[in-house]
């Protein structure tokens, strides 16, 4: 791939198999991309026996973890940087640990964000089943005395217009403000890129869009030449594992697999 026309090349995942929502972000990304900086969005294909339009179980997150980490793999010559698009922040530290390019996810991006600008942030979630985990995740982060409440604004509804979820949104946020004490909201969900700004004028409270946070952030990082430290957490995985008799060989060629 011809990388000389552009400073910065970012791939965007998005962690199911919503081509739609992919393009979504794609668009929604490259309209607020500087100058030089270059990004796509894609996302696991369906096949025979599998398909996930959303992440609704911890089964399907498993399977769209070990996609999403060989989309990155494939693609780690392809782009500076890589950036998972989904709240569950799907294979994340997986990737960072075999990538030498810097890697991030729109949780854990959008939380850090948060804290910056905010005393105290509430994070709306698409389904209450997903809260348990969110709240490991923001202690796991070391944000949890940053985090006012986690509302759930959807349970899976997917028959709302653009109108009437945006219109569900402000009613949760406006409720986190007044009953949490919230001073910014969190949209816990990739699929709604698109909505922090037009939420953000109505509440006049910051509202983080998470892929849009993680993408200027990713820009920053790539013309700062950060990427994720190779001394502990996430060092290079071992090739070999040695014990009396020899050594043992790792094999993951699974990675390329197509």
């Amino acid at each position: 791939m011809e990388r000389k026309s552009y400073m910065k090349r970012i791939l965007i995942i998005n962690p199911n198999t919503a081509k739609e929502t992919a393009e979504v972000m794609q668009e929604q990304c490259r309209a607020v991309a500087e100058p030089g900086t270059h990004v796509d969005a894609t996302y696991i294909k369906s096949r025979p026996g599998f398909s996930s339009y959303k992440v609704f179980s911890y089964v399907d997150l498993a399977i769209c973890t070990t996609e999403s980490i060989k989309i990155a793999w494939q693609n780690r010559n392809n782009y500076d940087g890589i950036i998972v698009a989904g709240f569950s922040d799907v294979g994340v530290d997986a990737m960072k640990e075999i990538l030498e390019i810097p890697v991030l996810g729109i949780a854990e991006a959008s939380y850090h964000m948060a804290s910056l600008i905010s005393h105290r942030f509430t994070v709306l979630t698409g389904t209450s089943k997903w809260t348990p985990p969110k709240d490991d995740y923001v202690r796991a982060l070391g944000v949890e005395t940053k985090v006012a409440s986690f509302r759930t604004y959807s349970e899976w509804n997917e028959s709302d217009s653009f109108e009437e979820l945006k219109a569900r949104l402000l009613s949760i946020a406006r409720t986190a403000m007044a009953e949490d004490g919230a001073e910014a909201v969190i949209l816990g969900g990739g699929p709604l890129v698109g909505y922090g700004k037009l939420l953000q004028e109505e509440l006049g409270i910051p509202v983080i869009d998470p892929t849009i946070a993680a993408f200027k952030l990713m820009e920053s990082m790539i013309a700062l030449g950060y990427s994720q430290s190779k001394k502990c957490k996430w060092s290079e995985p071992l090739d070999k594992l040695g014990d009396s008799s020899g050594f043992i060989p790792y094999d993951r060629g699974w990675l390329d697999e197509a």
